[in-house]
């Protein structure tokens, strides 16, 4: 039987994924001449690409050294966290399409986006330090 895809690997793939679609939101933003839009929807545009980028280094950074823990309620958190994170640049790529055309300063979907990165960073950082204070215990 073959084994399940290991979730690091995941992260590792959406993270280079995110990459590649970065350079194309960039070539996107050269062709569209974004440059010559208002300033605030310009910065909002540039802003949705950066927070793109941002979430694809989180998820490839997470995907070259996370090992899942043996402790089951570690290893769930784990998870949760994971899923946030591997949630978050599919919401800011929509962001990015969809909130920059309305030139709004108020983001909603860009905010669900750092909201879902900032707590998948802060699931899988809970299991690290709680290791690291455990082990200090010691």
């Amino acid at each position: 039987m073959n084994a399940p895809i290991k979730i690091s690997i995941i992260h590792a793939i959406m993270g280079l994924l995110t990459f590649v679609i970065f350079l194309q939101t960039g070539w996107f933003m050269k062709t569209q001449e974004v440059s010559n839009l208002p300033d605030a929807q310009r910065m909002i545009y540039r802003a949705g690409h950066i927070y793109f980028l941002f979430s694809g280094l989180l998820n490839l950074s997470i995907g070259v050294q996370l090992q899942l823990s043996a402790v089951l309620w570690k290893k769930k958190v784990q998870y949760i966290g994971s899923i946030l994170l591997l949630l978050s640049p599919m919401i800011f790529l929509y962001g990015f399409y969809q909130e920059a055309n309305i030139g709004q300063i108020n983001r909603s979907i860009t905010r669900i986006g750092i909201i879902l990165s900032l707590a998948g960073t802060a699931f899988h950082s809970l299991v690290f330090l709680y290791d690291a204070w455990r082990k200090k215990e010691s």
